[in-house]
């Protein structure tokens, strides 16, 4: 039999994130929102926090007491089917496409997990990114030809990166291969300010950043990329987020298909230099591309 904290779905833990910001946002506090149910105070907090489920009575209610927008009805509604039709199997593999709404998700997980654990083999991962990098990672792009998008993407990116300066924010651990630093985007110069502020932020206290070189025996295992999210201590809830492309891929079920991945990221974290090595080798690569760009001067 499973235990409770095993029935945690994808879709109850994002139900709950959508129905704490709109209670914020209609300016409730739990209390006054479990009132409004006639249910214990602890209500609103074990849903809010993906414990437990809700009923369709429940939801209506809320959605009413917050004043939620139709669009923001029809979002929360379809989050609790789907979370009533996974709960108490366990076993059943989920696959979750998310369509338009698939970065929204990534952003709920990103703010409310414990610990955020990603690794990337060929582009920077976007929460480190500096602006100048996202915007190379944009140029010559025939669908953009006024820069809108990159710009819009710099400022989802920036906004992101609020939360490495929280006073209690996630922990966070990326591994990245060496083709991921040398892979010059938008040049020399904007690749050493980028890299140096990689290494800015590996001083951080709740930040490891691992680096996999091209001369590593096991360097197959790199080929990669996805994000673990975890909530405290409880590995059952685990979610793997793989990006395709247009779209996003979840897995929270079942156990040993999350659990690959762990065991998959334990094996990237034991072949990569260490964090205080890789923090070197990261500078020692910048100054290579400053040299380029002084070479060109």
């Amino acid at each position: 039999m499973s235990t409770p904290s095993a029935t945690i779905t994808m879709q109850q833990r994002q139900l709950g994130n959508e129905l704490r910001k709109l209670r914020e946002a209609a300016g409730l506090n739990q209390d006054e929102a479990a009132e409004h149910l006639g249910k214990a105070s602890n209500k609103i907090s074990r849903v809010e926090n993906g414990k437990v489920g809700i009923s369709k009575l429940e939801l209506d209610a809320l959605l009413t007491l917050y004043k939620a927008s139709d669009k923001d009805r029809v979002w929360c509604r379809e989050l609790a089917k789907g979370a009533r039709r996974r709960r108490g199997r366990p076993t059943e593999e989920t696959t979750v496409y998310l369509g338009p709404k698939w970065f929204r998700a990534f952003r709920d997980f990103e703010q409310s997990a414990s610990e955020v654990m990603m690794v990337g083999s060929e582009i920077v991962p976007g929460i480190l990114q500096t602006a100048d990098y996202t915007r190379g990672m944009f140029a010559g792009r025939g669908d953009d030809p006024n820069g809108k998008i990159a710009e819009d993407t710099v400022r989802v990116r920036q906004d992101r990166q609020a939360i490495l300066s929280w006073d209690k924010p996630p922990r966070f651990s990326f591994v990245l291969s060496e083709s991921t630093l040398r892979r010059e985007i938008g040049g020399s110069e904007v690749m050493a300010a980028q890299l140096r502020y990689l290494a800015e932020v590996a001083l951080s206290d709740h930040v490891s950043i691992q680096v996999i070189p091209f001369d590593t025996a096991s360097y197959g295992d790199m080929g990669y990329d996805f994000v673990l999210f975890r909530f405290d201590e409880d590995t059952s809830t685990d979610i793997v987020y793989i990006e395709i492309y247009g779209d996003a891929l979840y897995l929270d079920k079942p156990p040993e298909t999350v659990h690959r991945y762990t065991e998959l990221l334990g094996r990237l974290y034991g072949i990569a230099l260490g964090p205080v090595e890789s923090r070197t080798f990261i500078l020692e690569l910048a100054d290579q591309f400053a040299g380029r760009k002084a070479g060109k001067d």
